[in-house]
């Protein structure tokens, strides 16, 4: 079996409670559901994007006429108070985003890039504005809306489930979904990586994950790996 990789052009963490705050320089991408301070139910998604000529020159000039799959890549870094069993879900994007210079960690924080609430800068394109373009979703927890809007067709939807036993660095199918971004079917926005709506803004679960970005200086960055015959 062939197997090609190649990495991301661009990552970020979404937050809820801090809808403005853009991290997408830092070398920890989060996909965790938590308590703020104050008590409220708060979430984070990672969204992650990969070069589009990079895929079509992978699919045209490498694998050919040969059918392939495609899987979506991404490495634990730590873990913290993770449940017996729970699913990830990942979408493609349904809108395009900017990456922006922040981190989590700066003071004041930057907002030059995709947060919660914006696709671009403060103030800027919201990811929701009041309406779903046909065929995607979004999320809204209280007055507090955006978090990535998504494509929600079963045929792009892909999802891990994962045990208390089980490897959990995320190894998701999204064979689908990359043979639409090459056709152009729909646009590669690139994905986004969160739990079940089940368990987000609930006080079912709460738990951390962190993973390695497309910034990390580790030899675990993320890959959309490709594999064929």
């Amino acid at each position: 079996m062939a197997v090609y990789k190649i990495f991301p052009e661009k990552s970020a963490t979404l937050y809820s409670y801090y809808p403005s705050l853009n991290s997408g320089q830092d070398e920890i991408l989060e996909v965790s559901t938590f308590s703020s301070i104050e008590g409220t139910n708060e979430v984070s998604r990672a969204i992650i994007k990969f070069p589009s000529n990079q895929i079509s020159d992978t699919i045209s000039n490498k694998i050919g006429t040969s059918s392939f799959d495609a899987y979506l890549k991404i490495y634990l870094a730590n873990a913290s108070e993770i449940p017996l069993n729970y699913t990830k879900f990942s979408h493609p994007l349904s809108k395009d985003w900017n990456v922006g210079t922040g981190r989590l960690g700066n003071s004041p924080i930057t907002t030059d890039g995709a947060s919660w609430a914006y696709t671009d800068q403060s103030g800027s394109i919201l990811w929701i504005n009041g309406s779903f373009t046909s065929g995607t979703t979004g999320s809204y927890t209280g007055s507090n809306s955006g978090g990535g809007t998504w494509w929600t067709s079963s045929l792009y939807q892909s999802t891990q489930s994962f045990t208390n036993i089980s490897d959990k660095d995320i190894e998701l199918k999204v064979t689908n979904t990359v043979n639409a971004w090459n056709s152009g079917s729909i646009s590669n926005n690139g994905f986004i990586l969160k739990h079940s709506s089940s368990i987000e803004f609930t006080d079912v679960d709460k738990f951390e994950l962190k993973y390695f970005s497309g910034t990390t200086h580790t030899i675990y960055p993320p890959a959309l790996e490709f594999r064929w015959d």
